[in-house]
């Protein structure tokens, strides 16, 4: 029997965005098992937005809610407590999965059940949905997480549901590397890493976004991070050596230069017009 894809979207006043990535992952309704979304009390508009698709003759969002919360990694565990999925992912607001992309994870955790996790290859994409740049980034390994090589796409990653629980869920207390302390307890537990070599999902960089705003937050984090998983994140001379040979892979391999290709024949184009569009119409606020 397949596997079955939970999908989790956290949302707080990101409607300008919202109907997108809501619309990335119904275009792609029969790879996924459940799909919830989780607002924060959103002022903006996108429990109106939410609402519409919810109560759509279509339907696929099968649960939701709009209530004041402690801010985005609650809301991930909130959705994540319902998910009866095999496979968990969220899906951040502002950000979608690719077309075809639920339906290439589902064979792949079908074709090696032995992975606890995958990773993918992403586009970065700006407010008006424009690509930016493209990235065709490798697989992940706690052996080379330990070199300092790591670099887990939030956006392409895909885990079994019981290596989640596992490692205890995703901590609360965190607001800006609430993913990367998560793939760190998943390293430490020794999990086993697949890789899809094909853009799956588009990160969306824009003025709002957490990464721009947040930047005193994620500097007291990242040290943070750097003082509880020195083993991944010290800079120290071995991963430095690490990052240097993950570099030089890079290049030898041909993926940093099929990348850079990629991005010159595609930049600045929508992701319709590179990879096609998503169902549904768009939505306004």
């Amino acid at each position: 029997m397949s596997v079955k894809i939970s999908v989790v979207t956290p949302s707080y006043n990101q409607v300008r965005f919202l109907g997108e990535t809501i619309r990335s992952v119904l275009g792609q309704g029969e790879d996924v098992h459940e799909y919830f979304i989780v607002d924060g009390g959103s002022t903006d508009g996108s429990a109106e937005l939410i609402r519409k698709h919810a109560e759509s003759p279509a339907g696929g969002i099968d649960w939701w809610i709009s209530e004041k919360d402690k801010g985005q990694a609650d809301a991930i565990a909130r959705g994540f407590a319902r998910a009866t999925g095999d496979i968990i992912c969220w899906l951040n607001s502002d950000d979608v999965f690719l077309p075809g992309a639920l339906r290439r994870v589902r064979k792949a955790f079908d074709a090696h059940q032995e992975w606890d996790a995958l990773t993918a290859w992403h586009v970065r994409m700006d407010a008006e949905s424009r690509l930016l740049s493209m990235h065709r980034i490798p697989g992940e390994s706690p052996r080379l997480a330990r070199w300092g090589i790591h670099h887990v796409n939030q956006q392409t990653c895909f885990f079994k549901r019981w290596v989640y629980e596992k490692v205890g869920g995703i901590d609360l207390s965190l607001h800006c590397v609430l993913d990367g302390e998560l793939w760190s307890r998943m390293f430490d537990l020794g999990t086993k890493w697949g890789h899809i070599p094909a853009y799956l999902a588009g990160f969306r960089q824009h003025s709002l976004a957490k990464g721009s705003s947040w930047l005193a937050e994620y500097r007291r984090e990242e040290q943070w991070m750097r003082e509880k998983y020195p083993h991944y994140c010290a800079r120290t001379p071995k991963h430095a050596l690490g990052l240097l040979a993950y570099r030089a892979a890079q290049i030898l391999s041909g993926r940093h230069l099929r990348a850079k290709a990629d991005e010159r024949r595609n930049r600045g184009k929508t992701l319709a017009e590179v990879f096609g569009g998503f169902s549904g119409e768009d939505e306004k606020a």
